[in-house]
């Protein structure tokens, strides 16, 4: 049981290891097209900002939690987990509005084809964020499956800030290869973690879910181009923007 309950606590404390460098590589990732901008922040409205913000919050939650297990507070680990039946919801519909905004923005301004293609980067996500998210909390008694499925809604994140960041070292030419290559090193992490499971015997189903929702949005990616992602984007920006 000691060496078990010491397992768990180092497993906790790479998770929060991770979390910290995230958030500040998701500073440095956001800094040229959003950061840098402080305080006047020219173009960008209201949306840009309670979406960054809430992304953050989200961020800022995956470090205290793992933490606040470390140190044995388990009282305020719930009750920030109560905090997150609000957070989470917003971030959700921040996701919807911040890819609305980005679309009725696109489709004035070029070719429908080119609009279709740059959405198969945000329309897979909050479907996915909802997903790992509603399962973390299904399955909050079991911290097996709970912290899986809340490390699956970091990979929903993940995407953006390795892209940007891809882009700031090799430049703009790198295009969409940088989601891609962002996309599929986040699977890849995904599948390792998995692989650690079926190799201790453990559940695979929680981060079988995450990678094949991860691999969704892979294909949409794929398929940005093809006249069914057309269609796809078509009906959604019709029904819904």
């Amino acid at each position: 049981m000691k060496q078990e309950n010491k397992t768990l606590d180092s497993a906790t404390k790479v998770f929060f290891i991770a979390m910290v460098i995230l958030f500040i590589l998701m500073q440095v990732a956001f800094h040229p097209s959003y950061l840098q901008y402080f305080p006047q922040f020219h173009e960008f409205s209201w949306i840009h900002h309670v979406h960054g913000a809430l992304m953050v919050s989200w961020v800022i939650m995956l470090i205290i939690q793992p933490y606040l297990i470390l140190k044995k507070k388990f009282k305020t680990h719930r009750l920030i987990g109560k905090i997150s039946y609000v957070t989470a919801p917003l971030v959700i519909i921040s996701m919807f509005l911040i890819t609305k905004l980005n679309y009725l923005k696109m489709v004035d301004g070029m070719p429908f084809k080119e609009v279709a293609a740059w959405q198969a980067l945000n329309i897979v996500t909050p479907f996915n964020f909802l997903l790992f998210y509603s399962l973390a909390i299904i399955h909050k008694k079991e911290v097996f499956k709970h912290k899986r499925y809340m490390i699956g809604t970091v990979f929903t994140i993940f995407g953006a800030i390795f892209a940007r960041l891809l882009i700031i070292i090799f430049g703009t030419s790198i295009n969409f290869n940088a989601f891609f290559i962002s996309e599929y090193f986040g699977l890849s992490i995904i599948v390792l973690l998995l692989l650690n499971d079926l190799k201790k015997k453990a559940n695979p189903i929680p981060y079988t879910i995450i990678a094949v929702g991860l691999c969704i949005n892979i294909i949409s990616i794929h398929a940005r181009n093809t006249e069914a992602w057309q269609i796809v984007v078509r009906f959604i920006g019709d029904s819904f923007f």
